[in-house]
């Protein structure tokens, strides 16, 4: 899906569309996605001295799966060399109602309740990792929609929008700059697809009234060339 030259490291993050939700996963779905993409689920991956903590966040549903436990170790084991956290469910929140912008949610979705466990981790699964990883920034996915929030007033996490027209209209992406000390996130849209199919339809429409256009001329210079036939064999 992403094109990639040799030279660009492609890291990837498990969710739901790759393993199943909670009750869906399994050890098979789980290795074979860390099979494929030659990596573990749950690791820690350093660039320039800052260390990212890739989350599996569909098995911190606490409730001692094996492959929740087998979860929860490596993060405990990890959670001494945290800087930034990247999982895909986001932490508890009760709603969108506090974000803004225009990759934000519609305005008649943002105070529908988030589901614990479904469309956010749990209160005790986002204070677990608030306590053992103290991360100074925290990039969250699946809802679709953009969203900054700040947990206990000290823990930033932006929920990043989908990239994809099948769930929005106005895709984007983020690119982040990330020192040891500071972060800078730029958001990049791609065209809305409300647009891209009005260009679409204004091409097509054009295309077929240059050819009806062209099919009009074609057929007067064909009834000109009959006249004039027709008028040289009354005249012999």
């Amino acid at each position: 899906m992403f094109r990639h030259s040799t030279d660009t490291e492609l890291v990837v993050l498990v969710g739901n569309h790759d393993i199943g939700f909670h009750y869906e996963m399994d050890w098979f779905k789980l290795q074979r996605f860390e099979k494929v993409f030659n990596a573990s689920s749950t690791r820690i991956v350093t660039k320039k001295g800052v260390n990212f903590l890739l989350v599996n966040s569909v098995a911190l549903h606490g409730d001692g799966c094996p492959i929740c436990q087998s979860v929860e170790k490596e993060l405990l084991r990890l959670s001494k060399d945290l800087n930034c956290s990247l999982q895909h469910y986001p932490l508890y929140r009760v709603s969108d109602a506090s974000c803004t912008g225009q990759d934000a949610a519609p305005a008649e979705e943002r105070h529908l309740l988030f589901r614990e466990k479904y469309d956010v981790l749990s209160k005790e699964a986002s204070q677990r990792l608030l306590q053992w990883f103290r991360p100074r920034l925290i990039l969250s996915g699946h809802t679709h929609s953009g969203c900054e929030v700040l947990h206990e007033n000290k823990f930033v996490e932006i929920s990043v929008p989908s990239f994809s027209w099948r769930n929005r209209n106005n895709p984007s992406f983020i690119l982040a700059s990330v020192t040891s000390q500071h972060h800078s996130l730029s958001k990049c849209f791609l065209p809305e697809e409300s647009t891209v199919i009005g260009v679409y339809c204004s091409a097509g429409t054009c295309l077929l009234l240059l050819l009806l256009l062209h099919c009009l001329c074609l057929k007067g210079l064909l009834q000109c060339l009959s006249l004039c036939l027709l008028g040289k064999h009354k005249s012999l």
